[in-house]
């Protein structure tokens, strides 16, 4: 395999965990006391773009892309689980250098809503849009060596999630 390749594959895949991180995080105690659901769309530098549904349920969390050629992430249990799209019976369990990032989204949980709008991690700086209507952050806003990249929130519910879509073996999938 050629390695340039091998590498972009990586920081593709590291980039879309580190967005999957801030939005599942960041929200969780704006919504923990409800259900819900919402929109995603990434936008990059680049400007392009990518789009999904987010879901949660108490401490359960699913971060689906609408490309069939991406993944859908899947936090219960206090795991994480990377489904691809396109092979919807393979999973991997996420247990690698790739959740370390994890403890600094423990801290900011541990301190919200009493945190601030702007937040730098390692070597991230996050900001935080809130929404004038909704519940929910309206904006994240990443920048970093690794990645720059917005993440939109939109048509927001706060309703139930059925447990049997937080599960990764067999997943299914949610209607939209």
């Amino acid at each position: 395999m050629d390695l340039t390749l091998f590498v972009w594959g990586h920081c593709f895949l590291m980039t879309k965990l580190i967005a999957f991180l801030i939005i599942c995080f960041l929200p969780i105690n704006v919504v923990s006391a409800t259900e819900g659901q919402c929109f995603f769309e990434e936008v990059y530098k680049d400007t392009s773009t990518q789009n999904g549904i987010f879901l949660i349920s108490d401490s359960d969390m699913r971060y689906e892309y609408f490309d069939p050629i991406l993944f859908t992430i899947i936090h219960t249990n206090n795991n994480f689980f990377l489904i691809p799209n396109n092979n919807r019976s393979a999973f991997e369990a996420i247990k690698d250098d790739r959740t370390k990032v994890f403890s600094n989204f423990v801290k900011i949980l541990q301190n919200y809503p009493h945190i601030d709008r702007q937040l730098f991690l390692d070597d991230m700086a996050i900001e935080i849009e809130k929404s004038l209507t909704d519940n929910y952050p309206k904006r994240i806003i990443i920048k970093s060596n690794r990645v720059n990249l917005s993440i939109h929130l939109y048509d927001c519910q706060s309703k139930p999630i059925n447990k049997l879509f937080f599960k990764y073996n067999p997943i299914f999938d949610y209607p939209r």
